[in-house]
């Protein structure tokens, strides 16, 4: 008998939170958003008793952990009754086999192959922070929301803009809360990155951007290592994810002193 998918309840934390637990940087995004909203907050899915579980934002980002791929299919098939394909990011075989199973007629229209990356210890480069460097300010959302969605144009091939108000507001939300960091150089904004998960067991940074005009200058490198030293005086460690193809981004994030781990896929329907 196959064990049911089912939508998750606030009785199941204990038994999603040991399944994350089993690989607990992998998991650091789950484990963090799991943290800040109870289990019945959000669109959280599991297989039986909780040995494999995806939680979907809809129209946003769907983010699987299924040790086992086939319960990831399991997972895809339940959820092409419930919400329209999203994109998904997340250890490679188990986006795999949930994608297939969840959109089996639509094929992705970008297909990543990423690799999670770890700091755990102090990073390479200067001590002294780099000019313009500091937590992006109310007065910057304006220039760091045009930035923003020019990332997510080069990198995903959509334009957050669309739907501008939750667009603006995210934006706005992560800089209220300090987690956006930007160098700013003659009133420009010439890096930004956001940290996209805070949990007692390390942080994940997301949106690192150089805009093309600023390249080839060492400014990611910079940025990075300056805003790594920051979240490490509080954090164990450092993670984040990246495009292999990306190997631009992959040397800035090995000199900073990053070390490669699992391999993640991102999936984009």
């Amino acid at each position: 008998m196959v064990d049911p998918v089912r939508r998750l309840t606030v009785d199941d934390e204990p038994a999603l939170t040991a399944l994350l637990e089993q690989a607990p940087v992998v998991n650091l995004f789950l484990r963090g958003f799991l943290a800040a909203h109870p289990v019945d907050r959000g669109w959280w899915y599991g297989v039986g008793r909780v040995r494999a579980a995806v939680l979907v934002v809809p129209a946003r980002v769907a983010v699987p952990f299924a040790p086992d791929p086939s319960d990831a299919a399991q997972l895809g098939r339940h959820l092409r009754e419930q919400h329209a394909t999203t994109l998904l990011v997340g250890p490679r075989a188990a986006c795999d086999a949930l994608y297939r199973a969840w959109a089996p007629a639509v094929p992705p229209t970008r297909v990543h192959d990423q690799r999670l990356y770890v700091l755990a210890g102090e990073p390479a480069g200067p001590i002294t922070e780099p000019e313009g460097f500091r937590v992006a300010r109310p007065e910057d959302a304006p220039l760091v929301s045009v930035e923003a969605a020019r990332m997510e144009l080069e990198d995903l091939g959509t334009d957050p803009r669309r739907d501008a108000a939750r667009h603006e507001e995210a934006v706005r939300e992560r800089i209220r809360s300090g987690r956006t960091f930007v160098i700013e150089r003659r009133g420009e904004l010439v890096f930004q990155v956001n940290v996209g998960t805070q949990h007692p067991d390390g942080c994940q940074l997301g949106g690192t951007w150089v805009p093309p005009e600023h390249r080839r200058g060492g400014l990611a490198t910079l940025g990075v290592e300056a805003t790594c030293r920051r979240l490490l005086r509080s954090a164990p460690r450092v993670t984040l994810h990246v495009n292999e193809s990306n190997t631009g981004a992959v040397r800035v994030y090995e000199k900073v002193g990053f070390t490669r781990d699992e391999a993640f896929r991102l999936l984009v329907p």
